[in-house]
C-alpha cells in the first residue's frame, strides 16, 4: 500500500482539495521536494497557478524546484488525468494539510501508543519542567503534564499549537504551555529543561537538533526520544548516529499490536 493510499485509510472520511495546499506553512513548503511526487505536483501547479505564486511567496527557496519539474514535465490536457493527478498529490501530502485543517480529527484518528511507565518512571517527573519538542496535538505533552510541575509544548505549526491552548482550557491543564518552535532552534534559554522529550519529531536537522537540545537540557536532566521503528529495523540514519560515541544515547525496544516501538535515553552529565 502506497503512503497515499495509507493516509486515505486513516483519514477515512476527510475530503481534500488542491486548494487545500493553501493551509500549507512555509516551513512545510520548504520540505515539499521531498515530499510529494514530481509529475503529479507539475500538474497540479499548471491547474491551479495560485497555488504554484502562493507556495513561491510563502517560501521563495522552493522557486528552483518548481521550475525544474516544471521544465521536466510536459503539460497534460486530459481533464481526467489533471483530476486524478491532484487527488494523488493532495493524498500523499495529506497528514501535513490534516495538521492544518482538521487539528481535532488529527488528534482522534492517530493514536499516541505509548504507557507512562513505558516512557519514564512517573515519580521522576515530579515538580520537573519538562519539554515536549514537536508537540503536535499534544498527546504526550498531556500525558506528561499529569506528573509535572510544568510542560512547554512547542510546536511550529499555528493549528496545533491553538488546540493545544483550547484543549488545556476546556481540561482546565494549567501546565501546558504551548509556544512557537523548532527542534533545532528551541525557545528556551541554556539550561532551562530538566527533561526534554520528543515522538516522532527527530530528524528533519539531526545535527543541529541534537546541538540544540544539549544547549536547553541542565546537567543530570534527561533526553528521550520515542519512535516507530521501519519493520523490525531501528530507524536508521537515527539509530546509528543516536548511540555513536558522540551523541551516547542508550535504546530500548517494546513491541505492541502496530509492531516495534523505539526509546532513545540519554542522561546528561
Amino acid at each position: 500500500m502506497g503512503y497515499s493510499e495509507k493516509l486515505k485509510k486513516l483519514f477515512d472520511g476527510i475530503t481534500l482539495h488542491a486548494e487545500d495546499l493553501l493551509f500549507l506553512e512555509s516551513f512545510q513548503i520548504k520540505y515539499l521536494p521531498d515530499r510529494v511526487p514530481q509529475k503529479e505536483f507539475s500538474i497540479l501547479l499548471r491547474a491551479y497557478p495560485v497555488i504554484q505564486r502562493f507556495l513561491i511567496s510563502k517560501q521563495p527557496q522552493i522557486e528552483n524546484f518548481i521550475n525544474a519539474i516544471l521544465k521536466e514535465n510536459k503539460p497534460i490536457i486530459d481533464k481526467t488525468v489533471i483530476s486524478e493527478s491532484c487527488d494523488e498529490l493532495v493524498w500523499e501530502i495529506a497528514d501535513q494539510i490534516v495538521y492544518n485543517k482538521y487539528p481535532e480529527i488529527y488528534d482522534q484518528k492517530v493514536s499516541f501508543r505509548w504507557d507512562i511507565n513505558e516512557i519514564i518512571d512517573n515519580h521522576l517527573l515530579e515538580g520537573k519542567v519538562v519539554a515536549d519538542v514537536g508537540a503536535g496535538s499534544g498527546m504526550l505533552a498531556f500525558l506528561l503534564s499529569k506528573y509535572a510541575k510544568m510542560v512547554y509544548a512547542i510546536e511550529p505549526n499555528t493549528s496545533f499549537r491553538n488546540f493545544i491552548r483550547d484543549k488545556a482550557i476546556k481540561e482546565d491543564c494549567r501546565k501546558i504551555f504551548s509556544i512557537d518552535g523548532f527542534l533545532d532552534s528551541i525557545p528556551l534559554p541554556d539550561n532551562s529543561i530538566d527533561i526534554l522529550m520528543t515522538s516522532n519529531a527527530i530528524g528533519w536537522n539531526l545535527e543541529q537538533e541534537l546541538q540544540e537540545i544539549e544547549r536547553v537540557v541542565r546537567s543530570n536532566g534527561q533526553v528521550i526520544h520515542l519512535m516507530r521503528a521501519i519493520g523490525n529495523e531501528e530507524e536508521k540514519p537515527f539509530h546509528e548516529k543516536l548511540i555513536s560515541s558522540d551523541w551516547k544515547y542508550e535504546c530500548f525496544n517494546y513491541q505492541d499490536s502496530t509492531g516495534i516501538k523505539l526509546k532513545y535515553i540519554k542522561n546528561m552529565m
